[in-house]
């Protein structure tokens, strides 16, 4: 059994250096790779015991057990939907990912891993027709490329979304969104590199009354636009904006980046509110996210919470916040 600890990356993501760690394992002859704080840890196929389960999204193999606690074993290929010859299998090579994300333990199966890398969210690219690898392009947030070897960065949030739209509790919370009008005058920066997530979260913001979100698919997309408004003093009021909504992991610059920056550097004198959103959160992530000046932190897929938060920080009489 391995585990992989993640302080190395808890130490350069706390800091905003705007760096990543992530380990690259393969499919077949494509290489992929996942955040490293997502990693729990890797076990060897032959090592866990898998049981089967009925109606379970495509690609589940079962169920295995690791200290007593039961998790989905997926067949990362098939959810992925990348065509493979199974007589070329060798369960006997094959590993078992284990991964915490979105308040969820997930494991997937592997054909194998290769290294951890360390690089700058400056590096990454979009999804490119170099890729040949067909299906997983739907689940990219782009690629990184070392030594001439391409490595497709995999969206494995958007993938249990997709395979597990309840998940996310989107449709009841748009149901039972009101909106109030006080909320109008609120201008929110948003920076998130899912799309999907991303139309999910400004909807609700736009329906609960937050109808001034500017939003961008990464933190320097952001955080260029920020400071454009800023020279330009485009904007009513103390500053462009009042507060910033953010993911951590995107292409680019990263949200710890862009938090530590808007805090520090662009808007220093009245610096807004800054709301870390992300499937990373947990009680070691939430002190990186106070090491870099964030006023909250919430965990996907509570998206229910996200208009509570934000009435709690902008709001001079929020209404339902419990924080």
């Amino acid at each position: 059994m391995a585990t992989f600890n993640s302080s190395r990356d808890s130490i350069l993501l706390e800091s905003g250096t705007n760096e990543v760690e992530f380990i690259e394992f393969y499919l077949g002859s494509i290489s992929y790779g996942i955040n490293v704080s997502k990693v729990q840890r890797v076990l060897a196929r032959s090592s866990v015991d898998i049981t089967g389960v009925a109606q379970a999204p495509c690609g589940t193999i079962g169920m295995i057990h690791i200290q007593d606690k039961p998790i989905m074993l997926m067949d990362l290929k098939m959810s992925l939907g990348i065509p493979f010859d199974p007589e070329a299998i060798h369960p006997e090579r094959q590993l078992v990912l284990v991964t915490t994300f979105n308040k969820q333990t997930t494991a997937f199966l592997i054909d194998g891993i290769s290294k951890i890398h360390r690089t700058s969210w400056e590096n990454f690219e979009p999804l490119n027709d170099k890729v040949t690898s067909e299906g997983a392009g739907g689940y990219s947030t782009g690629t990184v490329t070392f030594e001439d070897n391409i490595i497709v960065i995999l969206d494995l949030e958007r993938l249990m979304l997709s395979l597990l739209p309840a998940s996310h509790g989107n449709v009841g919370v748009l149901e039972s969104t009101e909106a109030r009008p006080e909320r109008e005058t609120v201008r929110i920066l948003y920076a998130e590199d899912s799309k999907m997530v991303r139309g999910i979260t400004q909807d609700i913001l736009n329906r609960s009354g937050y109808v001034q979100v500017d939003a961008f698919e990464n933190g320097e997309d952001a955080y260029n636009f920020l400071l454009k408004r800023i020279r330009e003093k485009d904007f009513d009021g103390e500053g462009p904006y009042d507060l910033v909504l953010t993911d951590i992991e995107m292409p680019k610059m990263d949200g710890l980046t862009l938090c530590r920056r808007v805090k520090t550097e662009a808007c220093s004198n009245l610096p807004p509110k800054v709301v870390v959103y992300s499937s990373l959160i947990n009680k070691e992530m939430a002190l990186k996210c106070i090491s870099v000046g964030a006023d909250a932190q919430l965990a996907k897929p509570d998206v229910s919470e996200i208009v509570s938060l934000i009435d709690s920080l902008c709001l001079e009489a929020p209404v339902g916040a419990n924080f």
